[in-house]
């Protein structure tokens, strides 16, 4: 494997390893707001996605009625097909997807093992985790990208967005209602 290859694998797992760390302070799980980390290399582009579960379902607990089930399974399909950032002209396709929204499924024994297995129902939260690789022909010279992230789940009031690419880093917070972001630095 050659180190272009890893490279944006390896800036990605840098960039996630601030949340990790921030997983253990309560105050980092707010409604309201998620985060995409992109790493962009050529026509490549790794990407995490975290929310609050409430953003995109409108509940943090496990699924009890047919419809929180329907809507969790519409979820999970939903960003792990869909391109979380596109091009102007649409050109990114998602090569590898995955959507770890299972623990909010009717049944799922994680709640049994997780941290917060003690703390009363109110207390609890269900972060939702996205991780996609995607082909995004002439990504590499855009200049401004777009996501659905905001239409598609009204509960992100503010979505932050934090990029490295061949020009460097750097980070973006779209208010609510908006779905296009320049790279410009």
């Amino acid at each position: 494997m050659k180190l272009a290859d890893i490279r944006p694998l390896a800036t990605l797992v840098l960039f996630a390893s601030t949340p990790l760390f921030a997983s253990d302070n309560p105050g980092a799980h707010q409604h309201g707001h998620a985060e995409v980390q992109i790493a962009i290399s050529h026509d490549r582009v790794d990407l995490i996605f975290t929310s609050p579960a409430h953003n995109l379902l409108g509940f943090e607990h496990e699924a009890r009625t047919e419809a929180q089930k329907q809507r969790l399974l519409n979820v999970q399909d939903w960003l792990s097909t869909t391109p979380l950032i596109n091009t102007a002209d649409a050109s990114c396709l998602v090569k590898d997807a995955t959507a770890d929204i299972a623990s909010m499924a009717e049944g799922d024994d994680h709640e049994e093992n997780h941290q917060h297995h003690d703390a009363p129902p109110r207390q609890r939260h269900a972060d939702v985790e996205v991780t996609q690789v995607l082909n995004c022909p002439g990504v590499g010279s855009a200049t401004e990208l777009t996501t659905d992230l905001p239409d598609r789940f009204p509960g992100i009031d503010q979505l932050d967005i934090d990029w490295i690419d061949s020009a460097g880093q750097a980070s973006i917070r779209l208010p609510s209602g908006e779905t296009r972001f320049s790279l410009a630095r």
